[in-house]
Protein backbone atom coordinates (compact mmCIF):
# COMPACT_ATOMS: atom_id res chain seq x y z
CA UNK A 1 0.00 0.00 0.00
CA UNK A 2 2.99 2.30 0.31
CA UNK A 3 3.79 2.06 -3.40
CA UNK A 4 3.91 5.53 -4.98
CA UNK A 5 2.78 6.26 -8.50
CA UNK A 6 2.40 9.46 -10.42
CA UNK A 7 -1.28 10.27 -10.40
CA UNK A 8 -2.74 13.37 -11.91
CA UNK A 9 -2.87 16.18 -9.37
CA UNK A 10 -4.92 19.29 -9.85
CA UNK A 11 -7.27 20.85 -12.31
CA UNK A 12 -5.30 22.43 -15.14
CA UNK A 13 -5.75 22.55 -18.89
CA UNK A 14 -6.18 19.28 -20.68
CA UNK A 15 -9.66 17.86 -20.68
CA UNK A 16 -12.45 20.28 -21.52
CA UNK A 17 -15.55 18.16 -21.20
CA UNK A 18 -18.05 20.82 -22.21
CA UNK A 19 -17.97 24.35 -23.50
CA UNK A 20 -20.22 25.64 -20.75
CA UNK A 21 -18.56 23.89 -17.81
CA UNK A 22 -14.99 22.72 -18.26
CA UNK A 23 -13.32 20.10 -16.16
CA UNK A 24 -9.74 20.46 -17.33
CA UNK A 25 -6.94 18.14 -16.38
CA UNK A 26 -3.20 18.26 -16.70
CA UNK A 27 -1.83 15.82 -19.29
CA UNK A 28 1.43 15.47 -17.37
CA UNK A 29 0.90 14.68 -13.69
CA UNK A 30 2.02 17.59 -11.52
CA UNK A 31 2.70 15.50 -8.46
CA UNK A 32 3.21 12.00 -7.12
CA UNK A 33 1.06 10.57 -4.39
CA UNK A 34 -0.29 7.25 -3.25
CA UNK A 35 -3.22 5.38 -4.68
CA UNK A 36 -5.00 5.88 -1.35
CA UNK A 37 -5.32 9.54 -2.32
CA UNK A 38 -6.28 8.83 -5.94
CA UNK A 39 -9.02 6.48 -4.79
CA UNK A 40 -10.12 8.34 -1.67
CA UNK A 41 -13.23 9.87 -3.24
CA UNK A 42 -15.26 9.73 -6.42
CA UNK A 43 -14.11 13.23 -7.35
CA UNK A 44 -10.46 12.17 -7.07
CA UNK A 45 -11.18 9.04 -9.07
CA UNK A 46 -12.76 11.20 -11.74
CA UNK A 47 -9.62 13.33 -11.92
CA UNK A 48 -7.61 10.17 -12.48
CA UNK A 49 -9.93 8.71 -15.11
CA UNK A 50 -10.37 11.97 -17.01
CA UNK A 51 -6.59 12.21 -17.27
CA UNK A 52 -6.72 9.09 -19.47
CA UNK A 53 -8.77 10.99 -22.05
CA UNK A 54 -5.39 12.23 -23.18
CA UNK A 55 -5.49 9.17 -25.47
CA UNK A 56 -8.20 10.92 -27.50
CA UNK A 57 -6.34 14.23 -27.51
CA UNK A 58 -3.20 12.46 -28.73
CA UNK A 59 -5.14 11.32 -31.80
CA UNK A 60 -6.91 14.63 -32.53
CA UNK A 61 -5.35 15.89 -35.76
CA UNK A 62 -6.28 19.51 -35.04
CA UNK A 63 -3.89 19.44 -32.07
CA UNK A 64 -0.88 18.77 -34.27
CA UNK A 65 2.52 20.16 -33.33
CA UNK A 66 5.04 22.06 -35.39
CA UNK A 67 5.31 19.13 -37.81
CA UNK A 68 1.63 19.78 -38.69
CA UNK A 69 1.01 16.04 -39.07
CA UNK A 70 -2.51 14.96 -39.95
CA UNK A 71 -3.56 11.50 -41.13
CA UNK A 72 -5.31 13.06 -44.13
CA UNK A 73 -2.02 14.82 -44.86
CA UNK A 74 -0.74 11.50 -46.18
CA UNK A 75 -3.40 11.45 -48.89
CA UNK A 76 -4.56 13.30 -51.99
CA UNK A 77 -6.63 15.76 -49.92
CA UNK A 78 -3.81 17.85 -48.46
CA UNK A 79 -0.68 19.56 -49.81
CA UNK A 80 2.06 20.73 -47.44
CA UNK A 81 3.64 24.04 -48.39
CA UNK A 82 7.22 23.48 -47.28
CA UNK A 83 9.95 20.90 -47.68
CA UNK A 84 13.10 21.30 -45.56
CA UNK A 85 11.58 22.05 -42.14
CA UNK A 86 9.64 19.76 -39.80
CA UNK A 87 6.32 20.74 -41.39
CA UNK A 88 7.70 19.57 -44.73
CA UNK A 89 8.16 15.97 -43.61
CA UNK A 90 5.13 14.78 -45.55
CA UNK A 91 6.55 16.16 -48.80
CA UNK A 92 9.85 14.40 -48.10
CA UNK A 93 7.87 11.23 -47.38
CA UNK A 94 6.30 11.34 -50.84
CA UNK A 95 9.42 12.52 -52.68
CA UNK A 96 12.25 10.51 -51.12
CA UNK A 97 12.40 6.71 -51.51
CA UNK A 98 12.62 4.91 -48.19
CA UNK A 99 11.98 8.04 -46.15
CA UNK A 100 10.22 5.85 -43.59
CA UNK A 101 12.22 3.00 -42.09
CA UNK A 102 11.95 0.84 -39.00
CA UNK A 103 14.55 3.16 -37.41
CA UNK A 104 12.68 6.35 -38.30
CA UNK A 105 8.95 6.70 -38.87
CA UNK A 106 7.63 10.19 -38.27
CA UNK A 107 4.03 8.96 -38.46
CA UNK A 108 4.28 6.15 -35.90
CA UNK A 109 2.37 6.41 -32.63
CA UNK A 110 3.86 3.20 -31.19
CA UNK A 111 5.62 4.67 -28.16
CA UNK A 112 2.87 7.13 -27.27
CA UNK A 113 0.09 4.54 -27.38
CA UNK A 114 2.00 1.94 -25.36
CA UNK A 115 2.75 4.59 -22.74
CA UNK A 116 -0.97 5.22 -22.41
CA UNK A 117 -1.73 1.50 -22.38
CA UNK A 118 0.66 1.00 -19.49
CA UNK A 119 -1.04 3.78 -17.50
CA UNK A 120 -4.47 2.34 -18.23
CA UNK A 121 -3.29 -1.10 -17.15
CA UNK A 122 -2.15 0.38 -13.82
CA UNK A 123 -5.70 1.44 -13.08
CA UNK A 124 -7.06 -2.02 -13.90
CA UNK A 125 -4.36 -3.65 -11.78
CA UNK A 126 -5.30 -1.48 -8.80
CA UNK A 127 -8.98 -2.27 -9.34
CA UNK A 128 -8.32 -5.99 -9.26
CA UNK A 129 -6.24 -5.61 -6.11
CA UNK A 130 -9.28 -4.17 -4.39
CA UNK A 131 -7.73 -0.74 -3.91
CA UNK A 132 -10.78 1.17 -5.18
CA UNK A 133 -13.33 0.99 -2.36
CA UNK A 134 -15.98 3.38 -3.61
CA UNK A 135 -19.57 2.97 -4.81
CA UNK A 136 -19.32 -0.14 -7.04
CA UNK A 137 -21.85 1.18 -9.56
CA UNK A 138 -19.87 4.38 -10.01
CA UNK A 139 -16.57 2.51 -10.22
CA UNK A 140 -18.04 0.30 -12.96
CA UNK A 141 -18.69 3.34 -15.10
CA UNK A 142 -15.15 4.68 -14.63
CA UNK A 143 -13.69 1.27 -15.36
CA UNK A 144 -15.74 1.12 -18.56
CA UNK A 145 -14.18 4.44 -19.61
CA UNK A 146 -10.71 3.01 -18.99
CA UNK A 147 -11.46 -0.15 -20.97
CA UNK A 148 -12.76 1.90 -23.88
CA UNK A 149 -9.69 4.12 -23.94
CA UNK A 150 -7.33 1.15 -23.78
CA UNK A 151 -9.16 -0.47 -26.69
CA UNK A 152 -8.98 2.81 -28.61
CA UNK A 153 -5.22 3.02 -28.06
CA UNK A 154 -4.79 -0.51 -29.38
CA UNK A 155 -7.06 0.23 -32.32
CA UNK A 156 -4.91 3.21 -33.31
CA UNK A 157 -1.88 0.90 -33.25
CA UNK A 158 -3.49 -1.92 -35.21
CA UNK A 159 -4.77 0.22 -38.09
CA UNK A 160 -1.19 1.39 -38.61
CA UNK A 161 1.01 -1.58 -37.70
CA UNK A 162 -1.22 -4.64 -38.11
CA UNK A 163 -1.01 -7.20 -35.32
CA UNK A 164 0.62 -5.78 -32.19
CA UNK A 165 1.75 -6.93 -28.76
CA UNK A 166 -1.24 -7.27 -26.46
CA UNK A 167 -0.11 -6.20 -23.01
CA UNK A 168 -3.62 -6.53 -21.69
CA UNK A 169 -3.51 -8.09 -18.26
CA UNK A 170 -6.01 -6.64 -15.78
CA UNK A 171 -4.06 -7.98 -12.82
CA UNK A 172 -0.45 -6.91 -13.45
CA UNK A 173 1.43 -4.36 -15.52
CA UNK A 174 4.20 -5.78 -17.67
CA UNK A 175 7.62 -4.78 -16.38
CA UNK A 176 11.18 -5.34 -17.67
CA UNK A 177 10.94 -9.08 -17.04
CA UNK A 178 7.92 -9.31 -19.35
CA UNK A 179 9.51 -7.32 -22.15
CA UNK A 180 9.82 -10.31 -24.48
CA UNK A 181 6.38 -11.01 -25.91
CA UNK A 182 5.26 -11.99 -29.40
CA UNK A 183 2.84 -10.02 -31.50
CA UNK A 184 -0.74 -11.23 -31.66
CA UNK A 185 -2.32 -11.69 -35.06
CA UNK A 186 -4.44 -8.88 -36.40
CA UNK A 187 -7.52 -11.06 -35.98
CA UNK A 188 -6.65 -11.70 -32.31
CA UNK A 189 -6.14 -7.98 -31.81
CA UNK A 190 -9.56 -7.17 -33.23
CA UNK A 191 -11.10 -9.85 -31.01
CA UNK A 192 -9.60 -8.14 -27.98
CA UNK A 193 -10.43 -4.58 -29.07
CA UNK A 194 -14.05 -5.30 -29.95
CA UNK A 195 -14.43 -7.40 -26.80
CA UNK A 196 -13.23 -4.49 -24.67
CA UNK A 197 -15.63 -2.09 -26.36
CA UNK A 198 -18.45 -4.54 -25.64
CA UNK A 199 -17.48 -4.70 -21.96
CA UNK A 200 -17.38 -0.93 -21.87
CA UNK A 201 -20.79 -0.59 -23.53
CA UNK A 202 -22.39 -2.74 -20.84
CA UNK A 203 -21.47 -0.27 -18.08
CA UNK A 204 -21.27 3.11 -19.79
CA UNK A 205 -24.27 5.45 -19.41
CA UNK A 206 -26.38 6.47 -22.39
CA UNK A 207 -25.60 10.10 -21.56
CA UNK A 208 -24.01 12.32 -18.93
CA UNK A 209 -25.27 15.48 -17.28
CA UNK A 210 -24.34 18.66 -19.14
CA UNK A 211 -21.29 19.46 -17.01
CA UNK A 212 -19.77 16.11 -18.02
CA UNK A 213 -20.55 16.31 -21.73
CA UNK A 214 -17.73 14.78 -23.73
CA UNK A 215 -17.32 11.72 -21.53
CA UNK A 216 -17.78 8.35 -23.14
CA UNK A 217 -21.21 6.81 -23.55
CA UNK A 218 -22.93 3.69 -24.83
CA UNK A 219 -23.18 5.40 -28.20
CA UNK A 220 -19.41 5.89 -28.24
CA UNK A 221 -18.86 2.19 -27.50
CA UNK A 222 -21.32 0.98 -30.14
CA UNK A 223 -19.87 3.46 -32.62
CA UNK A 224 -16.35 2.16 -32.09
CA UNK A 225 -17.56 -1.42 -32.31
CA UNK A 226 -18.96 -0.45 -35.71
CA UNK A 227 -15.71 1.18 -36.86
CA UNK A 228 -13.54 -1.65 -35.53
CA UNK A 229 -15.81 -4.26 -37.13
CA UNK A 230 -15.51 -2.46 -40.46
CA UNK A 231 -11.71 -2.56 -40.27
CA UNK A 232 -11.85 -6.20 -39.16
CA UNK A 233 -14.12 -7.01 -42.12
CA UNK A 234 -16.90 -8.27 -39.86
CA UNK A 235 -19.66 -6.80 -41.93
CA UNK A 236 -22.68 -8.17 -40.08
CA UNK A 237 -21.29 -7.02 -36.74
CA UNK A 238 -20.70 -3.54 -38.20
CA UNK A 239 -24.34 -3.29 -39.34
CA UNK A 240 -25.62 -4.47 -35.96
CA UNK A 241 -23.46 -1.97 -34.08
CA UNK A 242 -24.65 0.87 -36.31
CA UNK A 243 -28.24 -0.15 -35.68
CA UNK A 244 -27.59 0.07 -31.93
CA UNK A 245 -26.17 3.58 -32.27
CA UNK A 246 -29.24 4.69 -34.20
CA UNK A 247 -31.48 3.59 -31.32
CA UNK A 248 -29.82 6.04 -28.92
CA UNK A 249 -31.31 9.37 -29.96
CA UNK A 250 -28.53 10.84 -32.11
CA UNK A 251 -29.62 12.85 -35.12
CA UNK A 252 -28.09 14.45 -38.19
CA UNK A 253 -28.13 18.23 -37.95
CA UNK A 254 -29.83 20.14 -40.79
CA UNK A 255 -27.45 20.87 -43.64
CA UNK A 256 -29.17 22.38 -46.63
CA UNK A 257 -27.30 25.63 -46.06
CA UNK A 258 -23.60 25.95 -45.34
CA UNK A 259 -24.35 27.83 -42.11
CA UNK A 260 -26.58 25.01 -40.84
CA UNK A 261 -24.14 22.30 -41.86
CA UNK A 262 -21.20 24.01 -40.16
CA UNK A 263 -23.01 23.85 -36.83
CA UNK A 264 -21.81 20.25 -36.66
CA UNK A 265 -18.34 21.65 -35.99
CA UNK A 266 -19.25 24.81 -34.08
CA UNK A 267 -22.06 23.81 -31.69
CA UNK A 268 -20.80 21.85 -28.67
CA UNK A 269 -22.88 18.90 -27.50
CA UNK A 270 -25.04 18.85 -30.63
CA UNK A 271 -27.08 15.75 -31.44
CA UNK A 272 -24.76 14.52 -34.18
CA UNK A 273 -21.66 14.24 -31.99
CA UNK A 274 -20.84 10.79 -30.65
CA UNK A 275 -17.22 11.28 -29.56
CA UNK A 276 -16.29 14.96 -29.44
CA UNK A 277 -12.90 16.01 -28.09
CA UNK A 278 -13.32 19.45 -26.57
CA UNK A 279 -10.81 22.28 -26.45
CA UNK A 280 -11.30 25.81 -25.17
CA UNK A 281 -9.66 29.00 -26.35
CA UNK A 282 -8.10 31.24 -23.71
CA UNK A 283 -5.10 31.83 -21.51
CA UNK A 284 -4.25 28.70 -19.47
CA UNK A 285 -6.98 26.76 -21.27
CA UNK A 286 -6.70 23.63 -23.40
CA UNK A 287 -6.16 25.26 -26.78
CA UNK A 288 -4.63 24.09 -30.04
CA UNK A 289 -2.72 25.66 -32.91
CA UNK A 290 -4.89 24.80 -35.91
CA UNK A 291 -5.39 28.45 -36.83
CA UNK A 292 -1.73 29.25 -36.25
CA UNK A 293 -0.60 26.61 -38.71
CA UNK A 294 -3.40 26.63 -41.28
CA UNK A 295 -5.37 29.91 -41.26
CA UNK A 296 -5.49 32.45 -44.11
CA UNK A 297 -2.07 34.15 -43.74
CA UNK A 298 -3.36 37.73 -43.53
CA UNK A 299 -5.23 36.79 -40.34
CA UNK A 300 -1.98 37.49 -38.52
CA UNK A 301 -1.71 41.10 -39.70
CA UNK A 302 -3.68 42.77 -36.85
CA UNK A 303 -1.41 41.04 -34.34
CA UNK A 304 1.93 41.84 -35.91
CA UNK A 305 2.11 38.35 -37.38
CA UNK A 306 1.57 39.12 -41.04
CA UNK A 307 3.37 36.51 -43.14
CA UNK A 308 4.14 34.52 -39.98
CA UNK A 309 1.08 32.28 -39.61
CA UNK A 310 -1.12 30.01 -41.67
CA UNK A 311 -1.05 27.99 -44.90
CA UNK A 312 1.48 25.42 -43.65
CA UNK A 313 -0.71 22.92 -45.49
CA UNK A 314 -3.77 23.53 -47.63
CA UNK A 315 -6.58 21.59 -49.36
CA UNK A 316 -5.76 20.20 -52.79
CA UNK A 317 -7.95 20.74 -55.80
CA UNK A 318 -8.57 16.99 -55.73
CA UNK A 319 -10.35 17.65 -52.43
CA UNK A 320 -12.04 20.93 -53.39
CA UNK A 321 -13.30 19.70 -56.76
CA UNK A 322 -14.92 16.64 -55.18
CA UNK A 323 -17.86 18.84 -54.17
CA UNK A 324 -20.69 19.11 -56.71
CA UNK A 325 -21.90 22.35 -58.28
CA UNK A 326 -25.49 23.39 -59.01
CA UNK A 327 -26.12 24.24 -62.66
CA UNK A 328 -29.58 25.16 -63.92
CA UNK A 329 -31.29 23.97 -60.76
CA UNK A 330 -29.60 20.57 -60.47
CA UNK A 331 -26.30 19.36 -59.08
CA UNK A 332 -23.54 17.82 -61.18
CA UNK A 333 -19.89 16.86 -60.72
CA UNK A 334 -17.57 19.87 -60.84
CA UNK A 335 -15.13 20.03 -63.75
CA UNK A 336 -12.68 22.86 -64.51
CA UNK A 337 -13.24 22.21 -68.23
CA UNK A 338 -16.77 23.56 -67.75
CA UNK A 339 -15.73 26.89 -66.25
CA UNK A 340 -17.58 28.92 -68.89
CA UNK A 341 -20.70 26.90 -68.14
CA UNK A 342 -20.40 28.12 -64.55
CA UNK A 343 -20.17 31.77 -65.67
CA UNK A 344 -16.47 31.79 -64.71
CA UNK A 345 -17.54 31.48 -61.07
CA UNK A 346 -16.18 28.12 -59.91
CA UNK A 347 -16.91 28.72 -56.23
CA UNK A 348 -20.54 29.80 -56.56
CA UNK A 349 -23.42 27.31 -56.19
CA UNK A 350 -21.37 24.51 -54.71
CA UNK A 351 -23.02 22.05 -52.37
CA UNK A 352 -23.13 23.11 -48.67
CA UNK A 353 -20.30 20.85 -47.50
CA UNK A 354 -17.85 22.68 -49.77
CA UNK A 355 -18.34 25.94 -47.88
CA UNK A 356 -18.04 24.19 -44.52
CA UNK A 357 -14.79 22.49 -45.58
CA UNK A 358 -12.89 24.86 -47.90
CA UNK A 359 -11.96 28.54 -47.86
CA UNK A 360 -11.40 29.95 -51.34
CA UNK A 361 -10.55 33.21 -53.07
CA UNK A 362 -13.08 35.99 -52.43
CA UNK A 363 -14.80 34.02 -49.66
CA UNK A 364 -16.03 36.08 -46.71
CA UNK A 365 -13.93 35.32 -43.65
CA UNK A 366 -14.07 37.14 -40.28
CA UNK A 367 -15.27 40.39 -41.79
CA UNK A 368 -13.10 40.48 -44.92
CA UNK A 369 -12.78 38.94 -48.37
CA UNK A 370 -9.96 36.42 -48.78
CA UNK A 371 -7.31 37.27 -51.35
CA UNK A 372 -5.83 33.92 -52.37
CA UNK A 373 -4.79 35.12 -55.80
CA UNK A 374 -1.16 35.70 -56.74
CA UNK A 375 -0.08 38.92 -55.05
CA UNK A 376 -3.17 39.13 -52.83
CA UNK A 377 -3.07 39.71 -49.09
CA UNK A 378 -3.38 35.97 -48.39
CA UNK A 379 -1.41 35.20 -51.51
CA UNK A 380 -0.41 32.18 -53.56
CA UNK A 381 2.93 30.61 -54.48
CA UNK A 382 3.99 27.79 -56.75
CA UNK A 383 5.35 24.93 -54.70
CA UNK A 384 9.12 24.46 -54.65
CA UNK A 385 11.39 22.27 -52.54
CA UNK A 386 13.86 25.14 -52.13
CA UNK A 387 13.67 28.75 -51.01
CA UNK A 388 10.23 28.85 -49.45
CA UNK A 389 10.36 27.07 -46.10
CA UNK A 390 8.28 29.02 -43.58
CA UNK A 391 6.85 31.25 -46.33
CA UNK A 392 3.15 31.50 -45.50
CA UNK A 393 1.30 31.34 -48.80
CA UNK A 394 -1.06 28.73 -50.19
CA UNK A 395 0.37 26.46 -52.87
CA UNK A 396 -3.10 25.27 -53.88
CA UNK A 397 -5.21 28.44 -53.87
CA UNK A 398 -7.32 27.10 -50.99
CA UNK A 399 -7.36 27.17 -47.17
CA UNK A 400 -9.04 24.79 -44.71
CA UNK A 401 -12.41 25.91 -43.34
CA UNK A 402 -13.35 22.83 -41.33
CA UNK A 403 -12.06 23.10 -37.72
CA UNK A 404 -10.89 26.71 -38.22
CA UNK A 405 -11.74 28.99 -35.30
CA UNK A 406 -13.82 31.89 -36.70
CA UNK A 407 -14.42 33.68 -33.40
CA UNK A 408 -12.07 36.51 -34.38
CA UNK A 409 -10.40 36.22 -30.97
CA UNK A 410 -7.32 34.18 -31.94
CA UNK A 411 -4.26 36.41 -31.52
CA UNK A 412 -1.62 33.70 -32.20
CA UNK A 413 0.15 34.30 -28.89
CA UNK A 414 -1.91 33.43 -25.81
CA UNK A 415 -5.37 33.14 -27.39
CA UNK A 416 -5.35 30.19 -29.79
CA UNK A 417 -7.92 27.90 -31.40
CA UNK A 418 -10.77 26.48 -29.36
CA UNK A 419 -12.64 24.39 -31.92
CA UNK A 420 -13.33 20.77 -31.02
CA UNK A 421 -12.28 17.57 -32.73
CA UNK A 422 -14.93 15.15 -34.00
CA UNK A 423 -13.53 11.70 -33.35
CA UNK A 424 -16.89 10.25 -34.29
CA UNK A 425 -20.25 11.61 -35.39
CA UNK A 426 -23.47 10.14 -36.69
CA UNK A 427 -22.69 10.70 -40.37
CA UNK A 428 -19.81 8.22 -40.07
CA UNK A 429 -22.22 5.62 -38.68
CA UNK A 430 -24.43 5.85 -41.77
CA UNK A 431 -21.37 5.55 -44.01
CA UNK A 432 -20.04 2.56 -42.07
CA UNK A 433 -23.38 0.80 -42.35
CA UNK A 434 -23.65 1.61 -46.04
CA UNK A 435 -20.23 0.08 -46.73
CA UNK A 436 -20.94 -2.96 -44.57
CA UNK A 437 -24.19 -3.59 -46.46
CA UNK A 438 -22.42 -3.27 -49.80
CA UNK A 439 -19.73 -5.73 -48.72
CA UNK A 440 -22.56 -8.23 -48.29
CA UNK A 441 -23.97 -7.38 -51.74
CA UNK A 442 -26.95 -5.62 -50.18
CA UNK A 443 -26.80 -2.56 -52.39
CA UNK A 444 -30.38 -1.45 -51.77
CA UNK A 445 -29.88 -0.57 -48.08
CA UNK A 446 -26.31 0.56 -48.85
CA UNK A 447 -27.66 3.27 -51.15
CA UNK A 448 -30.42 4.17 -48.71
CA UNK A 449 -27.75 5.15 -46.20
CA UNK A 450 -25.90 7.18 -48.84
CA UNK A 451 -29.23 8.82 -49.65
CA UNK A 452 -29.63 9.82 -45.99
CA UNK A 453 -26.22 11.53 -46.02
CA UNK A 454 -26.85 13.31 -49.34
CA UNK A 455 -30.43 14.29 -48.61
CA UNK A 456 -29.29 16.18 -45.52
CA UNK A 457 -27.40 18.63 -47.78
CA UNK A 458 -29.95 18.70 -50.59
CA UNK A 459 -28.14 16.44 -53.08
CA UNK A 460 -30.11 14.16 -55.42
CA UNK A 461 -30.51 10.42 -55.09
CA UNK A 462 -27.70 8.41 -56.66
CA UNK A 463 -28.45 5.73 -59.22
CA UNK A 464 -28.05 2.41 -57.45
CA UNK A 465 -25.07 0.33 -58.61
CA UNK A 466 -24.99 -3.43 -58.37
CA UNK A 467 -21.32 -4.22 -57.88
CA UNK A 468 -18.63 -3.27 -55.39
CA UNK A 469 -16.35 -1.27 -57.71
CA UNK A 470 -19.07 1.02 -59.00
CA UNK A 471 -20.48 1.43 -55.51
CA UNK A 472 -17.01 2.24 -54.16
CA UNK A 473 -16.76 5.18 -56.54
CA UNK A 474 -19.90 6.65 -54.97
CA UNK A 475 -18.91 5.79 -51.40
CA UNK A 476 -15.41 7.21 -51.72
CA UNK A 477 -16.72 10.55 -52.93
CA UNK A 478 -19.24 10.75 -50.09
CA UNK A 479 -16.58 9.96 -47.51
CA UNK A 480 -14.31 12.68 -48.93
CA UNK A 481 -17.06 15.30 -48.95
CA UNK A 482 -18.52 14.31 -45.58
CA UNK A 483 -15.47 13.21 -43.57
CA UNK A 484 -12.58 15.02 -45.25
CA UNK A 485 -9.94 16.24 -42.78
CA UNK A 486 -11.43 14.05 -40.03
CA UNK A 487 -8.65 11.49 -40.29
CA UNK A 488 -10.24 8.71 -42.36
CA UNK A 489 -9.01 9.04 -45.95
CA UNK A 490 -5.60 7.36 -45.58
CA UNK A 491 -7.06 4.34 -43.82
CA UNK A 492 -9.95 4.18 -46.29
CA UNK A 493 -7.51 3.91 -49.20
CA UNK A 494 -5.59 1.17 -47.39
CA UNK A 495 -8.74 -0.75 -46.43
CA UNK A 496 -10.06 -0.63 -49.97
CA UNK A 497 -6.74 -1.79 -51.43
CA UNK A 498 -6.37 1.28 -53.65
CA UNK A 499 -3.76 3.32 -51.76
CA UNK A 500 -0.93 2.59 -54.18
CA UNK A 501 -2.94 3.27 -57.33
CA UNK A 502 -4.35 6.48 -55.83
CA UNK A 503 -1.13 7.92 -54.40
CA UNK A 504 1.84 6.48 -56.31
CA UNK A 505 3.28 8.20 -59.41
CA UNK A 506 0.75 11.00 -59.06
CA UNK A 507 0.98 14.77 -58.78
CA UNK A 508 -1.55 16.79 -56.82
CA UNK A 509 -3.17 19.96 -58.07
CA UNK A 510 -4.18 23.43 -56.99
CA UNK A 511 -5.69 26.44 -58.71
CA UNK A 512 -3.59 29.50 -59.52
CA UNK A 513 -5.76 32.60 -59.53
CA UNK A 514 -4.86 35.87 -61.22
CA UNK A 515 -6.69 39.13 -60.72
CA UNK A 516 -7.93 40.56 -64.04
CA UNK A 517 -9.51 43.97 -63.55
CA UNK A 518 -12.72 43.39 -61.64
CA UNK A 519 -12.58 39.61 -62.03
CA UNK A 520 -10.28 36.62 -61.84
CA UNK A 521 -8.80 34.03 -64.16
CA UNK A 522 -8.18 30.46 -63.03
CA UNK A 523 -5.55 27.91 -63.98
CA UNK A 524 -5.50 24.39 -62.59
CA UNK A 525 -1.83 23.67 -61.88
CA UNK A 526 0.34 20.92 -60.46
CA UNK A 527 1.42 21.62 -56.89
CA UNK A 528 4.05 18.89 -56.96
CA UNK A 529 7.41 19.27 -58.67
CA UNK A 530 7.83 15.53 -59.18
CA UNK A 531 5.76 12.37 -59.13
CA UNK A 532 4.84 11.21 -55.65
CA UNK A 533 6.16 7.86 -54.45
CA UNK A 534 3.99 5.50 -52.45
CA UNK A 535 5.02 1.86 -52.41
CA UNK A 536 3.00 -1.10 -51.17
CA UNK A 537 5.00 -1.30 -47.94
CA UNK A 538 3.64 2.10 -46.88
CA UNK A 539 0.19 0.57 -46.48
CA UNK A 540 1.40 -0.84 -43.15
CA UNK A 541 3.84 0.75 -40.72
CA UNK A 542 7.04 -1.06 -39.73
CA UNK A 543 7.47 -2.26 -36.17
CA UNK A 544 9.94 0.22 -34.61
CA UNK A 545 13.57 -0.85 -34.44
CA UNK A 546 13.73 -0.21 -30.70
CA UNK A 547 10.89 -2.68 -30.10
CA UNK A 548 12.65 -5.33 -32.17
CA UNK A 549 15.86 -4.78 -30.21
CA UNK A 550 14.20 -4.83 -26.79
CA UNK A 551 11.69 -7.58 -27.47
CA UNK A 552 13.35 -10.71 -28.83
CA UNK A 553 10.01 -12.39 -29.56
CA UNK A 554 8.69 -9.55 -31.71
CA UNK A 555 8.97 -10.00 -35.49
CA UNK A 556 8.91 -7.35 -38.19
CA UNK A 557 6.04 -7.09 -40.68
CA UNK A 558 6.89 -9.34 -43.61
CA UNK A 559 6.94 -6.57 -46.21
CA UNK A 560 9.48 -4.64 -44.09
CA UNK A 561 11.93 -7.53 -43.57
Amino acid sequence: MNKIRKYTAGLLSVLCLSAASCDVLDVEPTGSYSETTAYSSLSNLDLYVKYFYGVLYANADIACGSSCLMDDGATDLVKYSWYGVSAGAMNRFFYQPNYVTEQSNFRSNWSAMYTWISKLNEYLEDLNKGLIRLDPDQVKIRTAEVRFLRAFAYQELVIRHGGVILRNSDTAVDGPDERAKARSTEEECWDFIIGEYRKAEADLPASWEAAEAGRLTKGAAWGMIARASLYAERWGDAVTACDEVLKLGYDLLPGKTAADYYKIFSTPNNQELIIPVYFQSGISMKQHNFNTYFCPPYDGQPYGAADKVGASATPTDEYASSFDIRVGGSYEAFDWDNLSKYGNKPFDNREPRFYASILYNDATWIGRKLELYAGGKDNYMDFSITGQDNVHKSTTGYIFRKFMDDSGKVNFTNILSGTYWTEMRLAEIYLIRSEAYARQNQFGPAYEDLRTIRDRVGLPVLAQKGNWQDYLHDLAKERICELGLEGHRFFDLVRWGIAVETLNNKRLHGVKITRTGDGFSYERVECDTQDRLFSEKYTIFPIPYTELQNNTLCEQNEIWK
